[in-house]
Parts: C-alpha cells; sequence; structure tokens
C-alpha cells in the first residue's frame, strides 16, 4: 500500500512538473485484492473506481508561467526557511546571554557570601581555625560559580558571533 501510494505521488508529481507531456485522464481504482492503482488506462471491468483526474494539456505559455511559478514557491520557501534559521540562531544567541547574566549574577553574589563568611568568621586567628572550612566552602562555591561564569559568557560570545555572522551573510548586497 505505501509503494503503491509512493508510486501515485510520483507519477502526479510528473504530471505536474511536465504538464505538456502528461495524460489527460487519470484513473484510481481497486482491484479484487484490495490493492488501489493509479493508472492512464482505463480500469478493468469488475473494479471499484474511486476517481478519475482529468487535465487539459498545458499550452507553451501556460507552462512557462506555471514554472516561473513553482520557481518563486521554492525562492520563497528557501527565504523562510533562512528568515527560520536566523531567528533560531538569534533566539539560541538571546538565551545563551540571559544565562551568562543569570550565571554571573550568581557568581557574583556567591563570591559575596564567600567575603561575607570570611568577614563574619576570620576576624580572629582562633575563629578562623574554627571555621577554616566553612570558609574554604564558600570561597570554593565561588570559583566554581565564576568559572560556570566565564564559559556561560564565553558561549553567549561565540552565539552572538555566530548570529552575528549569519545576519552579515543574510543581507543582500548592494551593488
Amino acid at each position: 500500500m505505501k509503494r503503491l501510494l509512493q508510486a501515485a505521488v510520483f507519477v502526479l508529481a510528473l504530471a505536474w512538473v511536465f504538464p505538456v507531456q502528461s495524460q489527460t485522464r487519470i484513473y484510481t481504482w481497486t482491484d479484487a485484492k484490495g490493492r488501489m492503482h493509479l493508472t492512464d488506462e482505463p480500469p478493468p471491468p469488475g473494479t471499484k473506481l474511486h476517481e478519475t483526474v482529468e487535465t487539459q494539456p498545458m499550452t507553451p505559455a501556460e507552462a512557462l508561467d506555471d514554472q516561473q511559478r513553482q520557481q518563486e514557491r521554492v525562492q520563497t520557501r528557501r527565504e523562510e526557511e533562512r528568515r527560520s534559521e536566523l531567528e533560531e540562531v538569534t533566539r539560541r544567541a538571546r538565551e545563551a546571554d540571559e544565562q551568562a547574566r543569570i550565571a554571573v549574577r550568581r557568581a557574583e553574589e556567591q563570591t559575596q557570601r564567600a567575603l561575607e563568611t570570611r568577614r563574619r568568621f576570620g576576624n580572629s586567628p582562633s575563629r578562623r581555625e574554627q571555621f577554616k572550612y566553612r570558609i574554604r566552602e564558600e570561597e570554593e562555591k565561588a570559583a566554581q560559580l565564576q568559572t560556570e561564569a566565564q564559559r556561560a559568557v564565553e558561549r553567549a560570545r561565540q552565539l552572538g558571533e555566530e548570529a552575528r555572522n549569519a545576519i552579515a551573510q543574510a543581507q543582500p548586497t548592494r551593488p
């Protein structure tokens, strides 16, 4: 059934692409075994006819107009795909930029917490010794978040550059 449907689509596509050479009638029918057929010849007696498509042969001018419309549709589809790609690249760059801002803010907040912890628990040598693990933990978190923020900023920079390049390539060149 799937092959038959593919063949039908292929025949119709050929008739659409080469309209001058296409037949004037296409028959869709089902045989006794339940298989669907698509032919340019009338079905044999005793079969169930589903549909008959009649087409008028195109004049050369109509065929040329049809071909130009097809080319315009292809060009429009390509432009829409390019626009969609540009929108996707721009969206990813914006998301990466936002993620980088969030990562930088989190790193700054953690750095402030680490400094606050050091001030609060490190004001004397005995307290520093007593709370050294807590101080170290906060500083390590801050360092880790700063590293993550640097990665996020770098990724945002790369995606922004990709977006700028894509936009520059998409803009038409002016003579």
